[in-house]
């Protein structure tokens, strides 16, 4: 039989049949014998199929027989073919298209308009229906037809009837894809443009524990969302096995991916993935996977789609649940600044799925990150030494705004995506290897205000249910910080207008409270000769000598004489009449609790001049520092309310409304109290000093008043140790400053360092005020610390653990630095020892845990005495 060229089918024409069918092919088959026929090929692709496959098909024929059609019009045979080719689509099997072509070429189907047979001779006519046939089955082994893709719709699971959600749906197909295809596993990625994303959450009938989420433009899936076109590989890149083996989960020896467009914007929604074709079917993919999977995917994605939109929306509508939800979490939270950071911190990981967060606020003044709140360990940038900080405890992190993750979002107002935190150069590891933590991904992003100023930075670390954060976690935590900033901008609006109504409260109860100075008074404390120190006592500059001895007419004057004796007045230019207003204003400044009143604050000053001229502080410190000092003890306490800190904050008092947020509440309102004295006309002992001398000498009086606080005192113990050890540098102002602050701590306990006498008077004094505070939380249904009830407290326990825990080791920091002050050092001992004989009569008289210290009678200190060989 000779050789015809339509047996040899081109491989172009070959990729097409998974497109356009078993028709399209024909057709190529004969352009390809058409002369000119890269000419007509491309008609062929611009042109309607319907009207150019009769005459391309009638010049096949005439060019095989070497004749043409005899009696009869080629426009009835146009047509005729025509209405044939309707049904050419329906063609199931070889006989089905032979008996078709016997029935368009001898012009019996019915409704033919040619008027008699066009066929002359039916041994050409049997040759070219033997030619057609073997074409036909040729190409039907090499491509599947469309018939077969309707056979294969038509044997989908009956579960997708019954399907109602994607998930169940990707489930069915998937398993259908692999069994049909001969594959080990197959899943269907979703690409999200919008986001740059292609996401997978099934493989094969499982859903995967985070979702597999990558860029479309990287790797293998990038040149499937640009080509749209198959991508069959059997000789994996490395690159391609990783990122498949990702997906997948198992080794990757081969796989198919088969891209999804949309009809009307030709892009890629989607992408199959089969992967390991069974060695038993040949274990390679070809082009009847590739069909396989068109036509199923093409019956089906339709309502896959409408189930996936329905997905998204529903999640839509959750997070829009979610936001309001938030939204009301955050605004209820508003009176608390706190609190609301915390709220921000659960909401943004849960949201995110995120292990730890973190939020700072940015402090424009230091030009600082500040954060207070933490949920776990966060990550601290390179600014920051992590042994400074006990992890467990941890109050407060300043981090400089110039560095680290979060410093770089606050300054650019982006948000950071970082993937692998080690590798990133603004991630500072030390944190890590102090801790054992492990950062693996961060999502920092700015939290604005209303104008767009950045007001804060959140940051997440390590992604739960992910390799790391996604697009869609970014877009989810830039829409929350819209929530965020706005409540951050209240709630901080909210706390200054709550401070100003708090300032004005503070200041009703001052002009209440407070008399104004009668200028006779002022008048009649100026002394109207030269102090001595004789007016007061030979020992008054002596450590021994108890303050508290002093007449009270006297101790404005010996406060004037201890500014004077220490060359204050005449360095400083002070102003007699000034001095004496101020003194006097301070003691107005002071209540009339039990303990923290005029007395004790003259005690404190005492002490604070005796160890300036007796350990010759002025060679040791500025002139600056010795006037803030003693400044700064006078006023230590004013406007004491006779109750600690702890009370302000649990009462919510207004002076916790003022400074809880920073800490130490009561020493921060005895600085601006102390301020408003030195700003009241008439008052401001400071007025001929430069301008910058003033500045820091309050700076210094701030620092130093703050230094009374039992819980800073403890925090800076271990490098007041550490300076007794090594030595004071004095061209160091750390170690100047550390200095102020002992000194300041030793003034305000100078009362463990007098005569018995002395310590056990104002131990009855200070026990009467902490009871006090008791009885008060007793009556607000409140339960108080042992050490302020009354029916619980035993007092020499009390006061033994007192001067060993926190006077003591104060007071030997002092005696290791100066050696005229082992004297007090050794004072404060005895002392010490007498409290624990007190504790054992106590105890051996059985007598109540009370506030009862009346046994301790001049009898019984003679008996102390004799105990410790004293006189």
């Amino acid at each position: 039989m000779p050789h015809f060229p339509c047996i040899q089918v081109p491989h172009c024409l070959c990729r097409t049949w998974a497109l356009y069918g078993f028709m399209r092919t024909l057709m190529g088959l004969c352009l390809a014998i058409v002369k000119d026929s890269s000419r007509e090929c491309v008609g062929l692709a611009k042109s309607n199929m319907i009207l150019l496959f009769p005459q391309l098909f009638l010049s096949v024929y005439q060019l095989f027989t070497g004749n043409v059609f005899k009696g009869a019009n080629n426009a009835d045979i146009s047509k005729t073919l025509s209405d044939a080719l309707l049904l050419l689509w329906r063609v199931n099997s070889l006989l089905e298209f032979v008996e078709f072509l016997r029935v368009v070429l001898r012009g019996t189907f019915s409704g033919n308009v040619c008027a008699k047979s066009p066929i002359g001779d039916s041994c050409e006519f049997d040759l070219f229906i033997r030619h057609a046939s073997e074409c036909f089955t040729r190409l039907k082994k090499q491509h599947p037809s469309d018939i077969e893709a309707e056979k294969a719709f038509a044997q989908l699971p009956i579960e997708l009837d019954s399907a109602t959600d994607a998930s169940t749906m990707q489930m069915i197909l998937n398993n259908y894809l692999s069994q049909e295809t001969s594959s080990e596993q197959c899943c269907i990625l979703l690409v999200l443009h919008d986001i740059g994303q292609i996401v997978c959450q099934i493989v094969d009938d499982e859903v995967l524990n985070f979702e597999f989420c990558h860029p479309t433009d990287e790797g293998l899936f990038s040149h499937l969302c640009r080509d749209a076109q198959p991508y069959c590989n059997h000789d994996l890149t490395q690159s391609d096995k990783e990122q498949l083996e990702s997906l997948f989960g198992s080794e990757v020896h081969s796989s198919l991916c088969v891209p999804i467009t949309d009809k009307h914007s030709r892009q890629t929604i989607g992408i199959v993935c089969l992967c390991n074709k069974k060695k038993n079917n040949s274990g390679r993919f070809n082009l009847n996977d590739v069909a396989v999977v068109n036509a199923v995917m093409a019956k089906t994605w339709t309502v896959l789609a409408s189930s996936l939109t329905l997905q998204k929306e529903r999640k839509a509508r959750q997070e829009c649940e979610a936001m309001l939800q938030i939204a009301r979490n955050l605004f209820t939270h508003l009176d608390d600044v706190g609190m609301l950071l915390g709220e921000i911190i659960q909401e943004a990981r849960t949201l995110t799925n995120a292990e730890r967060c973190s939020v700072f606020l940015v402090d424009k003044a230091s030009n600082e990150l500040v954060s207070k709140v933490f949920d776990g360990i966060v990550t601290i940038d390179e600014s920051l030494d992590p042994r400074q900080y006990d992890f467990e405890n941890i109050t407060e992190v300043r981090i400089p705004l110039s560095q680290g993750v979060a410093g770089h979002v606050a300054i650019t107002g982006k948000t950071l995506n970082i993937s692998d935190a080690y590798s990133h150069p603004l991630f500072y590891r030390g944190i890590d290897d102090t801790t054992g933590f492990r950062t693996r991904n961060i999502l920092c992003f700015p939290i604005k205000d209303h104008n767009g100023v950045v007001v804060g930075v959140s940051q997440l670390c390590n992604k739960i249910k992910g390799p790391c954060f996604t697009s869609y976690d970014t877009a989810l935590a830039e829409k929350f910080a819209v929530f965020s900033g706005i409540s951050i901008s209240h709630s901080l609006l909210y706390k200054q207008v709550e401070e100003a109504g708090s300032r004005n409260q503070l200041a009703n109860e001052l002009v209440t409270y407070h008399m104004k100075v009668d200028k006779d008074d002022i008048v009649g404390n100026i002394p109207d000769k030269q102090l001595t120190l004789q007016q007061f006592d030979e020992n008054f500059d002596k450590f021994c000598y108890p303050p508290r001895s002093l007449c009270p007419d006297h101790k404005i004057k010996a406060c004037i004489w201890m500014y004077e004796d220490l060359g204050l007045i005449s360095k400083f230019h002070i102003s007699m009449h000034t001095l004496v207003h101020f003194i006097l204003m301070v003691r107005k400044g002071y209540r009339e609790p039990p303990y923290h009143n005029w007395d004790h604050a003259f005690s404190v000053m005492h002490h604070a001049y005796l160890l300036a001229k007796n350990l010759e502080l002025n060679d040791k410190l500025s002139d600056l520092e010795i006037i803030a000092l003693l400044t700064a003890c006078i006023c230590h306490d004013v406007d004491h309310r006779g109750t600690n800190n702890a009370f302000q904050v649990n009462s919510k008092s207004a002076l916790a409304s003022l400074y809880s947020s920073e800490g130490s509440v009561l020493e921060r309102h005895h600085f601006a109290q102390t301020v408003c004295i030195l700003s009241t006309s008439g008052c401001n002992i400071f007025e001929n000093m430069k301008r910058k001398d003033y500045a820091q000498t309050l700076d210094l009086i701030k620092n130093i008043i703050l230094a009374t606080d039992v819980a800073t005192h403890l925090q800076i113990m271990p490098q007041l140790e550490d300076l007794a050890k090594n030595g004071l540098n004095l061209s160091s102002k750390n170690h100047r400053m550390l200095l102020l602050s002992l000194c300041m701590t030793a003034s305000d306990l100078s009362d463990q360092t007098k005569n018995w006498k002395t310590t056990k008077n104002t131990s009855k004094l200070i026990y009467k005020e902490f009871f006090s505070q008791g009885d008060l939380e007793k009556r607000m249904g409140n339960l108080p610390a042992i050490i302020n009830d009354r029916e619980r407290a035993c007092v020499p326990q009390l006061q033994i653990n007192f001067i060993e825990h926190i006077a003591l080791p104060a007071y030997k920091v002092l005696a290791n630095l100066f050696a005229e002050y082992i004297e007090v050092y050794e004072r404060v001992q005895r002392n010490l020892k007498r409290w624990r004989l007190v504790e054992k009569e106590f105890l051996s008289r059985g007598l109540p845990n009370n506030d009862s210290l009346d046994f301790l009678t001049d009898e019984f200190d003679r008996h102390l005495f004799e105990e410790l060989g004293e006189t």
